[in-house]
């Protein structure tokens, strides 16, 4: 999981980079691993000129006829970008993209990696933080996703010649992506050339990702994967009724927060236009004299990944023109219904000890979830307490690289306030179970400190089989729900007999986010 963003203007701005990592820092709920921009300004030469020139310049001045600039570091935005009056003034331009990533698949050597020094190691290193960058026709690309046959790709480049750069799996797209478009004439018009290069990476990287890359010279090209598991947005600036700015985002709150607005007709809940999305096996190409071309290259098959909704996307952020806010919300309202449905017992028993029961979620995605419940209870006499806090200097524990980082951050990650807790019944209310790594710690700290009973309420599917889209769970073992049913899991947990462990059903999913089932990717969650 990453986040991207991307800007195009009709002339040079000078805060762009700092209004792209901006947008970024809007994101960093989608990754802290790494975060970086580049940027490309205009220069004032003809193309002709412009070869003729920087075929004469002497030492350093050659770097006058380079348009390109990139900034890229390990760690947060803020960490990347901690001169933010300097790298502003160096990241100038009228098109700039940038990316904030959590590693999955990419990240990885091929096999001979073991044969290269060190300082190539290290250099491969840096070269695979986002932006990725091809120098020489200066093309630099970003994505959201994973590339599932990277090696084959690699591999196929290294046997004409082209050694792997990286160990980032957008190297395969950015190679397809050049390839494609500098085998065909400079006379194309710039439009096919794209389109034709955007068909031969559907056609040839099998995976799933969302695509941001600017070519020098040409434009600002967005594209997205036809089963669009990663959600792409756009959206404009105007001066009057002239659009002076495109500007894509992996979610609506980095474009709302740049003061992006939407192109839709369809309005949100607060009456603003809604933002439109790149479908899936669209490309969107915004050429370098900023006119905009839309084609659908190859036929769309939806397959959204719901754990969008449910843990990576912030609350403020729009899912198919709903708000995730309202989608968790009513996530949980379906799950009450249904447990007071089917365990009329249990129901019972919470109603007759109203005094007794607190609604805790847990930080930070499960609030607006807890939140409707509480409303929703607050007429049985149920009481609502933020019981649970996440240390704030802590990464989200899902992201860390191995379970022995998770086991060692979750010793540091919650407190929990006894004093609102103590010889109560606690509704626990979290967005999923991937690992189980955080909740197990949590329901010993409620009995160490004396909870009477612990009811879990979680917002997602039984996650019992891995997933290869750029989410970071690869294997069976490793997933809690695997190989157990309700009761083992509830035992695991630490759970009584007495006690709840409710999870959100796929047609609940369905129905919140306001997609059918068949276009929402169950893999992780789907019964085999």
């Amino acid at each position: 999981m990453c986040g991207i963003f991307g800007v195009i203007s009709s002339k040079d701005r000078p805060e762009l980079g700092a209004l792209v990592a901006s947008a970024l820092n809007q994101m960093q709920n989608r990754g802290d691993y790494s975060a970086g921009v580049a940027t490309i300004r205009k220069l004032k030469f003809s193309r002709k000129d412009y070869r003729r020139l920087r075929a004469m310049a002497v030492s350093h001045t050659l770097e006058d006829f380079n348009p390109f600039e990139v900034v890229r570091g390990v760690g947060k935005v803020s960490d990347v970008f901690k001169d933010k009056e300097a790298e502003a003034q160096k990241l100038k331009g009228f098109m700039g993209i940038g990316q904030v990533r959590y590693p999955t698949a990419g990240y990885t050597f091929l096999q001979g990696a073991e044969q290269l020094c060190e300082a190539e190691k290290e250099k491969m290193k840096v070269e695979s933080i986002q932006p990725l960058i091809a120098p020489f026709y200066k093309v630099s690309m970003v994505h959201n996703g994973d590339v599932h046959n990277f090696k084959e790709i690699i591999e196929q480049f290294a046997s004409q010649g082209l050694r792997q750069a990286t160990n980032n799996d957008l190297e395969a797209i950015l190679k397809v992506f050049n390839q494609e478009f500098f085998a065909q004439p400079e006379s194309t018009e710039a439009v096919e050339r794209v389109s034709k290069s955007v068909k031969g990476v559907f056609e040839r990287v099998k995976g799933t990702y969302s695509v941001l890359t600017m070519v020098n010279n040409v434009g600002l090209v967005a594209f997205r994967d036809p089963r669009g598991r990663r959600p792409l947005f756009f959206g404009v600036n105007k001066e009057g009724d002239k659009i002076v700015d495109y500007a894509f985002s992996s979610e609506t709150v980095a474009l709302e927060k740049m003061l992006f607005k939407g192109t839709k007709e369809q309005k949100y809940i607060t009456g603003k236009a809604a933002y439109d999305e790149v479908k899936p096996g669209e490309m969107i190409f915004i050429t370098k004299d900023f006119e905009m071309h839309r084609r659908q290259i190859v036929e769309p098959q939806l397959f959204f990944c719901p754990f969008e909704a449910s843990y990576f996307m912030r609350a403020s952020s729009f899912i198919n023109d709903k708000r995730v806010k309202t989608i968790r919300r009513e996530m949980l309202d379906l799950m009450w219904k249904r447990f007071e449905a089917e365990h009329p017992e249990k129901y019972q028993h919470l109603i007759e000890n109203k005094d007794k029961v607190v609604i805790a979620p847990v930080p930070r995605t499960a609030e607006s979830a807890a939140i409707e419940l509480a409303n929703k209870s607050r007429a049985l006499g149920f009481s609502y307490e933020n019981a649970i806090e996440k240390n704030p200097f802590s990464s989200r524990i899902f992201m860390q690289p191995t379970q022995k980082h998770r086991d060692l951050q979750t010793i540091d990650e919650h407190y929990i306030y006894e004093e609102d807790v103590k010889d109560k019944i606690v509704i626990v209310v979290d967005d999923s179970i991937v690992r189980g790594t955080t909740l197990k710690h949590d329901v010993k700290y409620f009995r160490d400190i004396g909870v009477r009973q612990v009811h879990l309420f979680i917002t997602f599917p039984e996650i019992r089989n891995p997933c290869m889209h750029a989410i970071d769970f690869h294997t069976n073992k490793e997933l809690f729900a695997y190989g157990k049913d309700l009761e083992q899991m509830k035992q695991e947990l630490g759970l009584r007999q007495e006690e709840s462990l409710i999870y959100a059903k796929p047609e609940e999913l369905s129905k919140a986010i306001g997609l059918e089932k068949q276009n929402l990717c169950d893999e992780c969650y789907k019964i085999a």
